[in-house]
C-alpha cells in the first residue's frame, strides 16, 4: 500500500466509469484503478441495440470519453484483463494477468452476461447482444440477412427487432410468454407492446417455446415446441442475463444469484461495495430487496457508492440508496417507459388516443400510486415519476392525468 488510499473498481462499463468519475468530482485524491475484461475504453451500452445496429452511430462513438480523459483524471486503466479473485483479508484483487491490486475500498461492478440457448455455441449465425463486439458482429450480419429471428420480446430483443426492420430485414420475434414484457407490465399493457411490433411489420409469435436451432442448407431453422420451425439467416437471443459473480467464489462476499448489499450498497466484506445489474440491495423506500437491470439504476447507485467511499474515509455517515425503478426502451421510433412497480390491480389506462400507439397506464399500490407505463407520453410519465418520489396518492395521479384521457 502507498500513503495514498486506493479504490479498485472491477468492471469498466457504465457503473465502473461513473463511480470513478464521481470520485474525482467529489475531490477524492487517492488512486483509482478501473479494471475491465474487454479491451475497449468504457462505453455506453444502450446505443448498441439501436443506433449502432441501424448504422446511425459508429461503434467507437459509444465511448464515454477518449483515453486522454482517464490520463488527465488520474484514473488508471487495466483493460482486457478480468479480475479472477478477491481476498478480503489481504484487501487485494487478482487479475487474470497475475497482477495483484491492493485496495482501501473496492467496487464490484462486473455486470451480467446474456443467457444463451443450449447447444448454440458452435453456430456462428446465432448471436447475443451485450458488448460492443456483439453489436458490431450483428451489425455486420445484418448487411446480408434477409430474415432475422429474435428469441425473446423483452427490451433488448424488441430493440434488436426494431433495428433489423429499420435495416430492411424480415423479422420474426419468438416469445415464450403470452405477451411481451408481461412480467414487467401485465397482460393488458403487454398487448400494447405487441401491437407496436405488428404496426411496423414484425411478426410476433407469443407462446413460442424454442427447443433448439439447427443448421440447414439455406441457413438456420429455429425449432419450436410442437414440431414447427422458423427458417432464417440470423438469430439474436435476448432471454435475460446472468450476474457475473463467479470470480467472487471463496472471497467472503455474500451472494445469492447476485451480490447481496445493504441499503448503502455495502457488501458483507468491509470496504467492498457493489452496484448495477449484479447487486441485490435492501431498498428502504419499498422495504424489500431489489435487483434492477437498467441504466438509470446503475448511474444512481454509482453516485451512492462514490459518496459512501468518500464518507467512510472521512468518518462521515453513509447515504442510503432508495431509488425508484425506471426503465426505457426505444422501439420503431417510439419511446417506451416504465417507472415504479407494475403491481396491484389491473392498470388504469389514462391516455389512449385513437389511431396512435401512444398511451399511458397507471398502477395502483393500495391508495398510493405504484407505477406508470407510457408509450411516447414522455412529459406526463415524468410527472408520475415526481409523484412516486413523494409517495403520492393514486387519486392525485388520476387527477393530474385527467386531461390526457
Amino acid at each position: 500500500m502507498t500513503d495514498r488510499p486506493a479504490v479498485v473498481i472491477v468492471g469498466a462499463s457504465l457503473g465502473g466509469f461513473r463511480t470513478a468519475h464521481t470520485l474525482r468530482r467529489l475531490r477524492f485524491e487517492g488512486r483509482i484503478i478501473l479494471v475491465g475484461d474487454e479491451p475497449h475504453l468504457p462505453y455506453d451500452r444502450p446505443p448498441l441495440s439501436k443506433e449502432v445496429l441501424t448504422e446511425d452511430k459508429a461503434p467507437d462513438e459509444t465511448y464515454f470519453r477518449a483515453r486522454g480523459f482517464f490520463e488527465d483524471q488520474g484514473i488508471e486503466l487495466r483493460l482486457g484483463s478480468p479480475a479472477v479473485g478477491l481476498d478480503g483479508d489481504r484487501r487485494t484483487i487478482t487479475l487474470a494477468t497475475g497482477e495483484q491490486l491492493g485496495y482501501d475500498a473496492a467496487v464490484i461492478a462486473t455486470g451480467a452476461r446474456p443467457r444463451r440457448l443450449p447447444g448454440t455455441d458452435g453456430l456462428p449465425a446465432v448471436h447475443v447482444m451485450r458488448t460492443l463486439d456483439d453489436s458490431a458482429s450483428i451489425r455486420s450480419a445484418l448487411d446480408r440477412a434477409r430474415h432475422v429471428v429474435v428469441v425473446g420480446a423483452g427490451f433488448i430483443g424488441s430493440e434488436v427487432a426494431s433495428s433489423a426492420r429499420n435495416r430492411g430485414a424480415e423479422v420474426t420475434v419468438l416469445e415464450a410468454a403470452g405477451q411481451p414484457l408481461v412480467a414487467a407490465v401485465g397482460a393488458e399493457v403487454g398487448q400494447r407492446c405487441a401491437a407496436l411490433h405488428d404496426l411496423y411489420g414484425t411478426e410476433l409469435r407469443c407462446g413460442a417455446c424454442v427447443e433448439g436451432i439447427d443448421r440447414t442448407p439455406d441457413g438456420l431453422a429455429v425449432r419450436l415446441a410442437g414440431g414447427t420451425a422458423v427458417g432464417c439467416d440470423l438469430v439474436v437471443v435476448g432471454i435475460g442475463v446472468i450476474p457475473n459473480i463467479e470470480w467472487l467464489e471463496g472471497s467472503g462476499v455474500e451472494t445469492d444469484r447476485a451480490v447481496l448489499c445493504d441499503q448503502h450498497m455495502r457488501t458483507s466484506l468491509p470496504c467492498v461495495y457493489a452496484l448495477g445489474d449484479l447487486a441485490s440491495w435492501d431498498n428502504p423506500r419499498y422495504g424489500e430487496r431489489m435487483r434492477v437491470e437498467h441504466w438509470t439504476n446503475t448511474v444512481q447507485q454509482s453516485t451512492t457508492v462514490a459518496r459512501n467511499i468518500v464518507a467512510a474515509m472521512s468518518g462521515a455517515d453513509p447515504v442510503a440508496y432508495d431509488g425508484i425503478p425506471y426503465f426505457w426502451s426505444d422501439q420503431y421510433g417510439h419511446r417506451l417507459q416504465l417507472v415504479g412497480l407494475a403491481t396491484g390491480d389491473e392498470p388504469v389506462i389514462v391516455h389512449d388516443p385513437p389511431d396512435s400507439p401512444a398511451m399511458m397506464a397507471l398502477y395502483r399500490d393500495g391508495d398510493r400510486l405504484g407505477g406508470a407505463f407510457a408509450i411516447d407520453t414522455v412529459g406526463p410519465l415524468m410527472q408520475m415519476r415526481s409523484l412516486l418520489v413523494r409517495n403520492a396518492g393514486f387519486d392525485e395521479a388520476l387527477e393530474l392525468t385527467g386531461e390526457l384521457a
